[in-house]
């Protein structure tokens, strides 16, 4: 009303006599009520009929289709504040009538909560219970549907005053609340709108919006909204128009006031949310002026005054401040550093080649377990180093500065004079930037000890798994082994049931008991074969590194898993390459990796048909020197993206499997300087190929 009449003061000079009327149809809507309310207006404008009617609200508009021929029969109308929905309703209703109309759009308010909280994920309406509280709820219920996928969306509607209040106050934080009219609450209880939505925000445990610019200001964050100004406004215009003489007709039937985010900046600071997120036309309302906003000659002028009295004392100062401020950097850089080694278990030294003087930390000193006033010189700290390590660390520290590397380290142990054996890792460097280069060295001092005694539990329980799943192949061939040895010794009881039927017969037939008696010794060696190679298979102990001729390591594999490829009906080629070189390795290990390969070979051949269950082991010459050997089954390959797997512990393609063969292999292969792969093979099956460095290499290598 306010802008109305400040409007229509700027449109005309002219007086008009403005009568205002409330009806309060949504806070009594009986008919009684809306009956004494046609008789009063009809009887209170009878006499003096007004030039222009304003109603004003969604509720208004079926008020005037009824009854506009009782209260103000031909009497031209401006419609205002009307929702879109309900003009296109009654507009053909309503004769000589233009409206001014709005529209709640709950679905660009929606947008601008998901910019400010883009990781909310539940939405809340509130309304109120009266029947225009309702037809709002109805208007917000099908224009947000479409976010039902998006939010676990509920409807606060029609609750008594204090249940609401309770409910918004126990949401969770990642909730949207989406605030309308409540004129009655739940238990029938008239309320005012904008208080409500200011009590809803206050106790609400998320950020709470609105289309209503009542709301705005009172606690809610903001919306996409218009003004009841900006209708004001617009409502002037048209009755200047109406009044000055203008036919409604030749009027625009619909106005509708630009709509805009607002948001409320106080709002936003009390969530902690960012206006970056908010669009680019937002009207930011509420915005504390800065400072610099609410005095800045003053603070200019202060800040000249300051500047010149600061560079004044500077001046005066300058000289004095830079040397202590030397002075206090150097000790506090000294005191970090010194902190910081300390607390990562590191001692800092310096020693001088030519007074054979070394300086260090007194974290240092006790990683060696000298005392904090002990006098130091390399021969006491050479002297504190097992004598087992000290000729090979004397070297080494002789060496530095002798080259122009930048660091160098070497891992020792020392014996503290409590007994204690610790493991030191030394890094040096000498200072090659002065003359007396050669003559200074520093550096650092590790306690490695736990590292140490971690890598060799490491290797410790590596060489137990490693011993266990040799083991366990074997315990799967054992049938196969116990039928290869059962084989000589079956030889060996008919040959010795031979000669003892010879020896009896008169002459005995000394050439014939000579042959029964060699095929005994031959037996009793293959069958001590079989027991020798079950023996270094089943051996524990640490890896010992000798040459190994691949082509008979891989025979003597073949003949440990002979019978069981006899078991199950495959056939094992062999296609071995002359002139191999050795190579170096702990054939223990090594026979483990073919004899693992070997029977995840036979393995992948369980449903192959029998005419094609066949693996082939061939050796050859590689690039660079290395040598291969590759293992091919002829079974249904390796699955999809299997290749990336295979190794990692745990995995396993069969029933049965552990998932740790491969991954023992694999680690074995790379002890030994080489590699393990698994692919499918183009004719079908897979194959495995194990790459080892020659002897001549490593040698080089090392």
């Amino acid at each position: 009303m306010e802008a109305f009449n400040k409007r229509l003061a700027e449109k005309t000079t002219e007086g008009f006599e403005i009568f205002i009327d409330y009806l309060d149809l949504a806070r009594f809507p009986s008919q009684a009520h809306i009956d004494r309310s046609v008789q009063y207006l009809a009887e209170k404008y009878a006499e003096a009929p007004p030039d222009l009617l304003i109603p004003l609200g969604r509720a208004a508009v079926p008020f005037m289709v009824k009854y506009r021929e009782l209260v103000a029969p031909r009497v031209p109308i401006i419609m205002a504040s009307i929702p879109t929905p309900s003009f296109a309703e009654a507009r053909a209703a309503l004769a000589n009538t233009v409206w001014v109309t709005t529209a709640y759009n709950f679905t660009r308010t929606l947008e601008l909560a998901r910019r400010l909280q883009p990781e909310a994920r539940n939405l809340v309406f509130i309304g109120g219970a009266s029947d225009y509280d309702l037809s709002w709820a109805n208007d917000a219920r099908r224009e947000l549907e479409p976010y039902g996928d998006r939010y676990r969306t509920r409807y606060l509607v029609g609750l008594p005053y204090d249940e609401m209040l309770r409910e918004v106050s126990q949401l969770s934080s990642d909730t949207i609340v989406i605030m309308s009219f409540v004129f009655t609450d739940g238990a029938g209880l008239p309320q005012v709108p904008p208080d409500v939505a200011a009590a809803v925000a206050n106790v609400s445990a998320a950020p709470v919006y609105s289309p209503v610019s009542t709301f705005f200001g009172r606690g809610i964050v903001g919306g996409y909204m218009d003004s009841f100004e900006a209708h004001g406004v617009a409502a002037a215009d048209l009755a200047s128009e109406i009044l000055s003489g203008k036919p409604v007709a030749a009027l625009s039937q619909q106005t509708e006031p630009a709509h805009r985010y607002q948001v409320d900046a106080r709002e936003l600071e009390r969530w902690g949310m960012s206006s970056r997120n908010l669009p680019a036309d937002t009207v930011l309302s509420f915005r504390t002026p800065s400072v610099w906003q609410q005095y800045r000659d003053l603070v200019l002028a202060a800040a000249l005054v300051f500047a010149l009295q600061t560079g004044l004392v500077a001046i005066l100062l300058i000289q004095r401040r830079r040397r202590r401020r030397a002075e206090d950097l150097l000790k506090e850089s000294e005191e970090r550093m010194t902190f910081t080694a300390a607390s990562a278990n590191v001692g800092l030294w310096q020693f001088d080649r030519a007074s054979n003087q070394l300086w260090a930390t007194e974290h240092c000193r006790a990683l060696f377990g000298f005392g904090r006033d002990a006098p130091l010189t390399g021969d006491r700290f050479l002297a504190a180093i097992r004598p087992e390590d000290r000729d090979s660390i004397t070297a080494w520290f002789r060496d530095i500065g002798r080259t122009r590397s930048s660091t160098t380290s070497a891992d020792f142990r020392v014996a503290k004079p409590d007994g204690q054996e610790r493991w030191l890792r030394v890094r040096a460097r000498a200072n090659l930037d002065g003359r007396s280069a050669a003559n200074q060295v520093s550096g650092i001092f590790i306690d490695i000890t736990e590292q140490k005694a971690a890598e060799a539990v490491a290797a410790e329980q590596h060489q137990e798994v490693a011993h266990l799943m040799r083991v366990s192949v074997l315990g799967e061939l054992s049938g196969a082994i116990a039928h290869e040895i059962n084989q000589p010794l079956t030889a060996i009881q008919l040959n010795a049931q031979a000669v003892l039927h010879l020896l009896a017969q008169e002459p005995p037939d000394l050439a014939e008991v000579r042959d029964a008696v060699d095929d005994i010794v031959h037996e009793n060696n293959r069958a001590s074969d079989v027991i020798v190679r079950l023996r270094k298979l089943l051996k524990k102990g640490e890896r010992k590194s000798e040459l190994v001729d691949l082509n008979e390591l891989v025979k003597s594999t073949i003949a440990l898993v002979h019978s069981e490829a006899i078991a199950r009906r495959i056939a094992i080629e062999a296609d071995l390459a002359s002139g191999l070189p050795a190579i170096a390795g702990d054939p223990v290990q090594l026979q483990q990796v073919l004899l693992n390969l070997l029977m995840n070979a036979m393995d992948a051949m369980a449903v192959t048909p029998g005419a094609l269950r066949r693996v082939t082991v061939a050796t050859r010459r590689a690039q660079a020197g290395a040598v291969e050997v590759a293992v091919r089954d002829r079974g249904h390959g390796i699955e999809a993206n299997g290749e990336t797997r295979l190794f990692k512990p745990f995995y396993s393609s069969k029933d049965h499997g552990l998932g740790l063969g491969l991954t023992i292999c694999a680690t074995i292969a790379q002890a030994h300087g080489g590699k393990l792969t698994l692919a499918n093979h183009a004719d079908g099956g897979a194959v495995a190929i194990l790459s080892l460095p020659a002897d001549e290499l490593l040698a080089a290598a090392e």
